[in-house]
């Protein structure tokens, strides 16, 4: 059987563009005389489709396509697999030329062949959906996070080794949308206990591919007592960085989630045809992981990095280390860094507002910060830019930034990252050729406190953010314990204690705990206007799970500490 696996750079909700792409995908499969073409699920709307999900016209629309394309490659004796439009429960659906339904099994050139709709079917049905069966197709449109195209891989080369049946897979595609969800492309086939399989941004250039097989012996495995559901899941970890998944080598977890970054404001950019970026750079640890993330995504795109419009604004409390390590970044990408002054206009925005100017308290500090944002909003208007977000997850969860300040952005690319897994991430980054020149720079960076940088202090970094709150390393951990494996206040504090014991006492991780949950609850008016970004860690603030009123009371968490 030769079968084409359909590659294509989608674009979200623009049906007849997709369609049309799709018909010339389909006249090349032709050209290549292949048995089988294998389209991208939800290929057609390319993201969640929201409205038009339960709008009849747009549901006909995309089935009416979805006809006239398999009727056109049975008249040349090809199978489609891909989805209709479910009218019933409002679902995608994968179908083998709009006959056989998910689930059932067909025969193709005499290949006994089924397609699966998600994850959690296949990996918790292996025997009823492998036994007999040759291949299966795998064209999910399916939320990806990083590390788990290491999980998915590994369970199916063991399923592949042990059943005989192949897996051909083209999920989701390249092009869709990225918020807040990222639909990770992965085109290629496992058979044999070995894969050829891509996490693809290649789509981009329309790169198919085409691949041959010939029967395998199928082997009837009963009772396969194997885990492949749970081979697949992040296991709870309790550890001084719990937010790498122990079931992920820890480089290949952090390059994948690297990459995921920028695949997803790549994405963003390709989407709305924009080549510029605006970026304030502080110097310090967020803003340097997303100039690495923009650098690259021009790389990716071939954008003229003149289009990257980076920006340093020093104000009451810049530091002259910060302000000589944004230099030293830009300089070592070869990219241009403009300064702007904001004291003047900070202080002409604070006596405006009667304030003396000087004295140092939340007014002062949150001037800079508002007004930093308004001149990068201001500029990416300017040039046809957006204004590239730097706030992590740490800061997230305490909703420690400023309201209508560092926490705007026209897309933000740390948002589910914590400060401890990009303080790991970077020395892996920069081994990367291409980040070859910053590495002294980004070694600097890591080796700085990290600071707002909000008040006056003779050139030297006087505020310390873990002196503020608490270390970030016991602010994630607390992070883990609330929203991944939602352990109790008490048993927190007896797992860090666990942990961290040494470190910390008891009383002070207490005490910690009290100060993260006021400010969880705080902050939820924050994150519910945070800029769009997408969830890419199993470590999210953006779903209803992680929900939590900014004006609700937090005695639920302090009475079960004091129980």
């Amino acid at each position: 059987m030769k079968i084409y696996i359909a590659n294509f750079r989608i674009k979200p909700m623009n049906i007849t563009a997709n369609f049309e792409a799709a018909m010339q995908q389909l006249d090349r499969c032709i050209s290549e005389k292949c048995d089988v073409i294998v389209f991208p699920a939800g290929f057609q709307f390319g993201s969640k489709a929201g409205v038009v999900k339960t709008a009849g016209w747009a549901v006909n629309s995309y089935n009416s396509n979805m006809e006239t394309l398999c009727r056109k490659a049975s008249q040349h004796g090809i199978s489609v697999v891909a989805d209709k439009l479910c009218t019933e429960n409002k679902t995608f659906t994968p179908v083998i030329n709009t006959a056989a339904e998910n689930g059932s099994r067909c025969v193709i050139s005499g290949f006994s062949c089924r397609v699966v709709q998600n994850s959690s079917e296949l990996f918790e049905n292996i025997n009823s959906i492998c036994n007999g069966t040759d291949i299966v197709f795998v064209n999910w449109m399916e939320k990806g996070l990083a590390g788990q195209k290491y999980l998915w891989i590994k369970a199916l080369k063991a399923i592949s080794e042990k059943y005989g049946t192949a897996f051909v897979l083209n999920t989701a595609g390249n092009g869709y949308s990225t918020h807040p969800d990222f639909y990770m492309p992965v085109i290629g086939v496992v058979k044999n206990g070995t894969a050829d399989v891509h996490h693809n941004f290649d789509g981009i250039k329309n790169a198919p591919c085409v691949f041959e097989t010939e029967k395998t012996a199928l082997s009837t495995v009963c009772c396969d007592e194997t885990d492949y559901a749970e081979m697949v899941r992040f296991p709870l970890r309790y550890s001084k960085n719990p937010l790498i998944p122990a079931n992920v080598p820890e480089k290949e977890y952090c390059l994948d989630l690297f990459d995921m970054q920028c695949e997803s404001l790549a994405n963003r950019l390709a989407n709305i045809n924009c080549k510029n970026i605006v970026l304030n750079l502080s110097g310090g640890l967020d803003s340097t992981m997303a100039l690495l993330v923009c650098a690259e995504t021009f790389r990716m795109l071939s954008l003229d990095k003149k289009g990257m419009y980076v920006i340093t604004q020093p104000g009451f409390g810049t530091s002259k280390t910060t302000r000589g390590l944004a230099g030293e970044l830009c300089d070592g990408l070869g990219i241009s860094l403009k300064t702007v002054d904001i004291t003047d206009t900070c202080r002409a925005a604070l006596l405006s507002v009667g304030h003396d100017g000087v004295t140092p308290d939340v007014t002062f500090e949150n001037v800079q910060a508002r007004t930093r944002t308004m001149n990068a909003l201001n500029m990416a208007n300017h040039i046809g830019a957006i204004m590239v977000g730097t706030g992590d997850l740490s800061e997230e969860a305490l909703g420690f930034s400023t309201y209508g300040g560092d926490q705007l952005a026209s897309y933000n690319v740390n948002c589910c990252i914590s400060k401890t897994v990009m303080r790991t991430m970077l020395p892996y980054i920069t081994e990367l050729e291409i980040f070859g020149g910053v590495k002294e720079a980004v070694d600097k960076v890591l080796n700085v406190p990290v600071s707002p940088e909000l008040i006056p202090h003779g050139g030297e970094i006087l505020q310390k953010t873990e002196d503020i709150l608490a270390p970030y390393k016991l602010i994630d951990f607390f992070i883990y314990c609330t929203v991944v494996s939602k352990v109790s206040p008490k048993e927190t504090v007896e797992l860090s204690y666990g942990i961290f014991e040494g470190e910390f006492s008891k009383e002070y991780i207490s005490e910690k705990l009290k100060m993260f949950y006021r400010k969880f609850a705080v902050g939820q008016f924050k994150r519910s206007c945070a800029p769009e970004c997408a969830d890419i860690t199993h470590v999210s603030l953006l779903d209803e799970f992680t929900f939590y009123p900014s004006d609700a009371s937090v005695d639920l968490f302090v009475q079960d500490l004091n129980r």
